[in-house]
């Protein structure tokens, strides 16, 4: 197979392609792997994430384009300007099927644009555009209008709104226009922003290579047949409630952060779960990309009330950092919240939690109304919370501290760092894990920082098998998680599906790419990708020191639930994680022997 990547420099308009070596894939297999590597090799240490020298790295997988069911995503990587180190963000959406159809794996776009620009993919063919029209646009207006009449049929788009064009360092970049699917994490809409580039357009009409077209047919047909049996009553239930479908249990088993984190518990939970909240969800659900055959998103429309047309489709996340996080228990504000940042293109879950940190600020007296304009921002005062967030997305008045993110303005705010619920820079993600090690220890040592979804999800699966308060054989635990999700990532497939355990994963990947894979195979790469974001974050000071969660975590037991009294173990945790994973303890970095190992240079 050949294997290429499109390099694009925005400052001399002009691009390049580049062929990928084969052995590169073998490493990394393509998706989260490759942008790794890619990564490492392009963005020099201490590089202005917001400068000429950073890079956007769109990359595909085996999986992109071939049919393959819950293969509708595309990887990014950049340098964070959220957190100033290494960061990965996976969306839906069709792009990385058009990358493989126009014969790219990877596309790397460096450099900064003199003026508003936009691009457009065809095959082997890149235009500069002239964007100024399209500034300050909202996310699916400006796809819209970047797609135009003369886009080919199918073409996919990313891009946007008007906070990355600020350089919001929490901007999220959009995929699909109107479908709102998204790269959230870590502020690569701001890195896009800050190369005056407003958005892409990509498409092609290349046939995509499949190694052993025979297997992957019996393997399309294995899905098939496992989401009616084995795997049918996950896939009826995801097609009714996507990511949203527990806040019960969550709240019975006090991992429901409440109040910033202040208890894990939430009184008010039926007010903001799908299967309670009056205003009811429609029965047909579509997908977040093709080939998806349990679609789940919903986009809900608030029907009356103070929100009366507000609409949006929305996770668990956003439900958790709108809602649980600033004591908000009416679903129609979480709508509203949801909508204004898909138009003006922001991360949910850092606008939440910062704004769910500074409520509790207020609510200390560290803050006052002189500092919030007069806004009485308490827990579970949505007019609030839809007030300060609207002054946040245009970054006026006190919304220009919210756009700090919680890590920088706690540094402002005296008294507050021990409750700003983040990990190297990044909030944390919807699971209190006091009582929840393994939760705990991801979150301490996830290389795009405080991230639910990089190692995993470890909270998951110890809630399932009753693990949660083990400390001996976490770091192992966390390692199996881990180097799986990597895998998946890399392949790129959904995140949820279950259908795809070892055995298929084996199957799926040795008939893409026409060879032979093992189980040890991918173990060795799911170790190589760590290592190599790991690698990134070296080189950016990051060390053992940097492992770390607020003090909150650590040293506030936990006030109620089935784990009433418990902290998060970390010193232990981490050691053991170490040890597993064959880094050096003290720093708790891989040493040159596991990189040479790993065929990883520094």
């Amino acid at each position: 197979m050949i294997y290429r990547q499109l390099k694009i420099d925005l400052s001399n308009r002009s691009f390049e392609i580049e062929d990928i070596p084969p052995d590169i894939i073998r490493k990394t297999i393509g998706g989260r792997g490759l942008g790794a590597y890619l990564l490492c090799r392009s963005v020099p240490a201490k590089a202005d994430p917001l400068g000429e020298e950073n890079h956007l790295i769109f990359t595909a997988g085996p999986a992109s384009g071939s049919g393959l069911s819950y293969s509708s995503k595309v990887n990014v990587n950049t340098k964070s300007p959220l957190t100033g180190i290494y960061l990965y963000a996976i969306s839906s959406g069709i792009l990385a099927h058009q990358m493989k159809k126009a014969g790219f794996w990877a596309i790397d776009i460096h450099g900064v644009a003199d003026s508003p620009t936009s691009l457009m993919v065809e095959n082997e063919k890149v235009t500069f555009k002239d964007a100024t029209d399209l500034w300050g646009m909202e996310t699916a207006q400006a796809q819209g209008e970047m797609l135009g009449n003369q886009s080919p049929k199918n073409a996919a788009t990313v891009g946007i709104g008007p906070a990355g064009e600020h350089r919001n360092l929490y901007a999220a970049l959009f995929t699909e226009g109107g479908l709102y699917r998204c790269f959230g994490r870590g502020g690569a809409g701001a890195v896009m922003g800050s190369k005056n580039l407003k958005g892409m357009v990509v498409s092609g009409d290349r046939d995509i290579e499949i190694g052993d077209p025979a297997k992957l047919d019996a393997v399309k047909k294995e899905v098939a047949r496992l989401l009616k049996t084995e795997s049918k009553a996950w896939a009826d239930w995801w097609r009714r409630y996507e990511t949203a479908a527990d806040l019960e249990s969550m709240n019975e088993l006090g991992a429901l952060p409440t109040r910033n984190w202040q208890t894990g518990t939430f009184e008010g939970w039926r007010g903001i779960d799908k299967s309670t909240t009056p205003m009811g969800w429609p029965e047909k659900g579509r997908a977040c990309g093709p080939y998806c055959p349990s679609p789940g998103c919903r986009e809900v429309e608030v029907k009356e009330g103070p929100y009366k047309g507000a609409k949006s489709d929305f996770e668990w996340e956003t439900v958790y950092a709108f809602g649980t996080t600033c004591g908000v228990d009416k679903m129609e504000a979480i709508v509203a919240a949801s909508q204004i940042c898909d138009e003006y293109g922001v991360d949910t879950m850092t606008a939440g939690i910062t704004i769910g940190f500074a409520m509790e600020c207020f609510e200390k007296g560290l803050i006052d109304t002189k500092d919030t304009e007069g806004i009485e921002l308490r827990f579970g005062n949505d007019e609030a919370m839809i007030a300060v967030l609207k002054k946040m997305v245009v970054q006026a008045g006190f919304g220009n501290q919210i756009a700090k993110g919680s890590w920088r303005l706690s540094r402002e705010i005296k008294g507050s760092e021990g409750f700003a619920m983040h990990a190297k820079g990044m909030e944390l993600g919807g699971y209190e894990c006091r009582g929840l090690n393994g939760q705990g220890l991801q979150f301490a040592i996830d290389n795009r920082g405080g991230c639910h979804h990089g190692y995993g999800l470890p909270a998951r699966m110890e809630m399932a098998d009753g693990t949660r308060l083990d400390v001996t054989g976490k770091g192992e635990y966390v390692k199996k998680a881990a180097t799986a999700r990597m895998v998946r990532d890399s392949m790129i497939l959904c995140t949820f599906a279950p259908v795809y355990k070892d055995e298929i994963m084996i199957d799926s990947l040795s008939a893409l790419s026409g060879e032979t894979w093992s189980e040890e195979d991918l173990g060795e790469v799911g170790l190589r990708t760590m290592c190599q974001e790991r690698l990134f974050n070296m080189r950016e000071g990051i060390t053992a020191k940097e492992d770390t969660l607020p003090a909150r975590l650590l040293e506030e037991p936990k006030p109620d639930g089935p784990t009433k009294g418990e902290v998060v173990p970390l010193e232990t945790l981490k050691k053991d994680y170490y040890e597993a994973m064959g880094y050096d303890v003290a720093t708790g970095n891989p040493p040159d022997s596991l990189l040479a190992k790993l065929g990883i240079n520094k």
